[in-house]
């Protein structure tokens, strides 16, 4: 399952992303950059519009995008915002129970503070890239990660969101590739999490069009979950498009089968995700 060519990057819950946590800052100012200019644009019409999110339209998905980076700030050593994740916390229902805090709020007042959070959150990011680059913390799926691991899981979630803001409005992104790589093989790891919760480890290779590498390894070693970014070799079990298949991964769109061409164990494995989260 694997090629003589050394992968040319590798996520590894513990020891971090191979560009180390710098490469993760550098995508959380790009996305950041990109989103906010994005919806500092949009007129009245554009945010009361539906989104991929059953339930939200264009202001609540942009509100919860700002709870999450208050949280992340949190986390970073910043202040309280209020709510924090528990062992309660559930992927459909609480985040929806956070913004209930933020009721009535203006769209600009939300833009408004999440530009002010994204610059506290830049900054805190450099600093802690700088000082604690192998401490590790507690992450949102309950394993011990890295902490820019775990901080990599904010950004995945802030760059799936501004999908689910700018598809259905018939428009697409033009993702630098450090972006597409972090949210690929975070996307991944992701979904190898709920099945390492039993101890059923995921072990494949995809291939993905469009993707930064082409192709991905998900695998374990001793228990701790690990992507690498690998030259296909002629062995792939599972092949797709790039953002279909995040999409899948995360709950938007087709089930995983329909996305995937190829037959494996992993397609049941990498969909339990999909099944927490919707």
């Amino acid at each position: 399952m694997t090629s003589d060519a050394p992968p040319s990057r590798v996520l590894d819950e513990l020891s971090g992303y191979s560009g180390g946590p710098f490469a993760v800052l550098d995508a959380f100012v790009s996305q950041r950059a990109r989103f906010l200019s994005y919806v500092a644009g949009l007129d009245d019409t554009a945010w009361g519009a539906a989104t991929r999110c059953a339930q939200w339209h264009v202001h609540d998905v942009v509100r919860h995008v700002r709870d999450v980076a208050a949280l992340h700030v949190f986390q970073l050593g910043g202040p309280f915002p209020g709510f924090r994740l528990t062992r309660e916390f559930d992927p459909v229902v609480t985040p929806t129970q956070w913004l209930e805090a933020s009721s009535g709020e203006s769209p600009q007042d939300t833009v408004r503070e999440l530009t002010r959070l994204v610059r506290e959150e830049e900054r805190l990011l450099r600093a802690k890239a700088e000082a604690d680059p192998e401490e590790t913390t507690l992450g949102a799926l309950g394993r011990t990660l890295n902490w820019s691991v775990a901080s990599a899981h904010t950004f995945w979630d802030a760059w799936m969101h501004e999908r689910d803001v700018v598809l259905p409005r018939g428009e697409l992104v033009e993702y630098p590739a450090n972006e597409t790589r972090l949210a690929t093989m975070y996307g991944l790891l992701c979904a190898a999490a709920p099945s390492s919760w039993r101890e059923d480890y995921v072990h494949t290779r995809l291939l993905l069009e469009g993707s930064a590498d082409g192709a991905y390894v998900l695998t374990a070693v001793d228990g701790v979950l690990r992507v690498l970014g690998a030259p296909g070799d002629g062995t792939e079990q599972l092949a797709g498009a790039v953002g279909p298949t995040l999409d899948s991964l995360a709950g938007r769109g087709p089930e995983l089968e329909e996305v995937l061409d190829g037959s494996s164990p992993a397609i049941e494995q990498l969909s339990l995700l999909r099944r927490a989260v919707t």
